[in-house]
């Protein structure tokens, strides 16, 4: 292997017509299919980064390494003598078009953890699966991991032993073979963290996937606070026959560039003599590569890997840069439901289409317009939003990728507590939901409430319309109309709750919620008994009378 040579290192900075040329050098790269140009996103009951490697160990032999790594805040840990275990099971597969199948399984048990690292939200669990020999070339790849240690939330889920669970999916590519007709053809490279490249031998064992490189794969690829230098494995094959020992093309140049246009970066490594002689033998060789991510802007950037003599195959790929310290106490869930909290139609797709730090990018673009003093070094309105998102976490249903978990939390980020909130947890009469319909839409009419008896003998409905001399109740067409329709329903006897704005709320952002200026009202209805409440009615989506 070889190292790092910054001889011809080039930085470029706002220079249009440099970065226009830089962009058409990647465009024009000799590069062949990828798996992924950036880690695949998996959804489900917790946030993992899916990485798929493509590893030539023959002329005709492919193993295709998938990578994955989950924070450990996100996983559950069982408390065994000297720390805490994560158990999990990873499921690959990967289909051809023609419906040929490759799938493996492997259980993982972490190492013994503190309870604080157990509970970090920055540190991670990375393991890998290795389907060996597969017999084509182009595909889906689906990725599932399954938390064992922890059950689905739900009565079926726990009556059919359903483990929580993250799955990512995408299309998957090779390239027919590991070498090019003519000059050196370059493998995907494998993304390190925190590898003490330095000390490594040139020339030692090759990094294979199980090999010495297995402790250090970041198949996330994120840089910055998480890790300041960039580093990468590079597998090279020369053609058949080698290249001669003598040959001016015994090296790669690197291209950096971000995805805005704004920045790059132009590099070389060269081989060292074991290199160069295992390539004169027409046997594949390594290089490792370095670079200080302090030289670069925070965003997503495209990293471009060529032989220098501009023959043979070269890669392209992609990896972020994030230096935010609010980056770090955000999860990868997180980061998406606050997005989809906040943002709505094309600003909403703009965000889901976008990598983590073009995420965090837009993410911060937004709270600070909305800053109500540019100058204090505390952003007020974040801050209430924290706040409303802890209380949402602990009291309304929880907050996921897909934002709140429960209707009441949503309107609570949006709007704030409200001014008036009255619950009814177990309604005394069937007519109870009634009249709350009633107050959803005349927001001056009377508060009354039913009466339910009980005893051994059974149960006696009473109605309060008729038998307790009631106050009258306005009439409304838009309640009329519910309540018909809600009869049908099993949650008509459920509880339910109505929150109440006089004022307007204090909204954060715009939302269908915060669409009238004065007296929203909201009825929630406790859907199954068990706190999952829904949003049945409310003046602000239905409309006042």
């Amino acid at each position: 292997m070889a190292r790092i040579s910054c001889r011809s290192c080039v930085f470029v900075r706002r220079f249009p017509p440099v970065i226009l040329s830089v962009l058409a050098l990647l465009l024009l790269l000799p590069a062949g299919a990828s798996a992924v140009l950036r880690p695949l996103e998996g959804r489900g009951n917790f946030a993992i980064s899916v990485d798929v490697v493509n590893r030539w160990r023959g002329e005709d032999v492919l193993d295709v390494l998938v990578l994955v790594e989950v924070a450990n805040a996100d996983l559950s840990f069982l408390e065994l003598d000297g720390g805490l275990q994560g158990r999990l099971r990873v499921e690959v597969e990967l289909e051809a078009l023609d419906g040929r199948l490759v799938a493996e399984k492997r259980p993982v048990r972490t190492r013994l953890l503190t309870v604080e690292e157990a509970a970090s939200p920055t540190l991670f669990q990375v393991f890998g699966v290795i389907l060996e020999d597969v017999p084509f070339r182009s595909g889906r790849v689906r990725c599932a991991v399954y938390d064992v240690n922890e059950r689905k939330e739900g009565l079926f889920h726990q009556m059919r032993k359903e483990s929580r669970a993250s799955a990512a999916a995408g299309v998957w590519a090779a390239d027919d073979g590991p070498r090019a007709p003519a000059g050196l053809a370059l493998g995907q490279p494998l993304f390190l963290a925190h590898a003490p490249l330095r000390q490594w031998r040139p020339g030692a064992e090759a990094a294979t996937p199980t090999g010495w490189l297995h402790d250090y794969m970041h198949p996330a690829r994120r840089y910055g606070l998480e890790q300041d230098r960039l580093q990468l494995f590079v597998p090279v094959w020369p053609p058949l026959g080698g290249v001669p020992a003598d040959a001016d093309s015994q090296g790669l140049q690197v291209t950096i560039t971000s995805l805005d246009l704004d920045y790059a970066i132009t590099d070389t490594i060269a081989f060292d003599n074991t290199g160069r002689a295992a390539l004169a033998a027409g046997r594949p060789a390594g290089l490792v590569y370095e670079l200080d991510v302090n030289l670069l802007p925070e965003g997503s950037f495209l990293l471009g890997l060529a032989p220098l003599d501009r023959r043979g195959r070269g890669t392209v790929t992609q990896f972020d840069v994030i230096w935010r310290l609010s980056a770090l106490a955000r999860r990868p869930g997180q980061l998406r439901g606050e997005g989809r909290t906040i943002f709505h139609g094309a600003d909403l797709d703009r965000f889901l289409a976008a990598s983590a730090a073009e995420q965090e990018a837009l993410l911060t673009a937004y709270w600070d317009s909305v800053n109500p003093d540019p100058e204090s070094p505390v952003n007020e309105a974040y801050l209430e939003y924290q706040y409303r998102l802890a209380f949402v976490r602990q009291f309304l249903g929880g907050f996921d990728e897909f934002g709140a978990s429960d209707a009441r939390g949503e309107v609570f980020l949006a709007l704030g507590m409200p001014d008036q909130l009255r619950s009814q947890p177990m309604p005394q009469s069937f007519r109870d939901q009634d009249d709350a319909r009633i107050n959803v839409f005349q927001r001056f009419a009377p508060e009354r409430e039913g009466t339910m008896a009980r005893g051994n003998s059974g149960s006696s409905e009473v109605d309060p319309y008729s038998a307790h001399d009631p106050i009258p109740q306005p009439w409304s067409h838009r309640a009329e109309s519910q309540r018909v329709l809600s009869q049908q329903k099993s949650t008509h006897l459920q509880g339910f709750e109505i929150w109440e704005y006089d004022r307007g709320g204090k909204p954060l952002w715009r939302s269908q919620f915060s669409q009238i200026g004065l007296g929203q009202r909201f009825l929630f209805v406790d859907r199954t008994g068990t706190g999952e409440f829904i949003l049945e009615s409310s003046n602000v989506i239905q409309g006042e009378e």
